[in-house]
């Protein structure tokens, strides 16, 4: 009940603020900043789920190849000795 009595306020008070000249365009100039942090906000937090999703799925595909290693019959141990990758530049690096 107090969910649709909020909506229904702020329906009302939005139609009110379009309805009086200027105040529109006053309330829309105001809420560009607001939008453009959101937006970079969002951007980020995009970008940082990328890279920690990328970063798993290199931990998963390690994994799942010393499995399929495992599992080979007369095939040597995995060894560690080739270089890993930098997770935010892709570039190789010497651990």
């Amino acid at each position: 009940m107090s969910v649709r009595l909020f909506l229904l306020g702020a329906s009302v008070a939005t139609a009110g603020l379009m309805l009086v000249p200027g105040v529109a365009a006053a309330v829309a100039r105001a809420g560009r900043p607001a939008m453009r942090s959101a937006m970079k906000s969002g951007a980020s937090a995009y970008h940082e789920v990328r890279r920690a999703g990328a970063e798993a799925y290199e931990h998963f595909e390690d994994m799942a190849a010393e499995v399929r290693a495992e599992m080979t019959p007369g095939a040597p141990p995995p060894h560690d000795d080739e270089p890993s990758h930098d997770s935010e530049t892709g570039e190789r690096r010497d651990d």
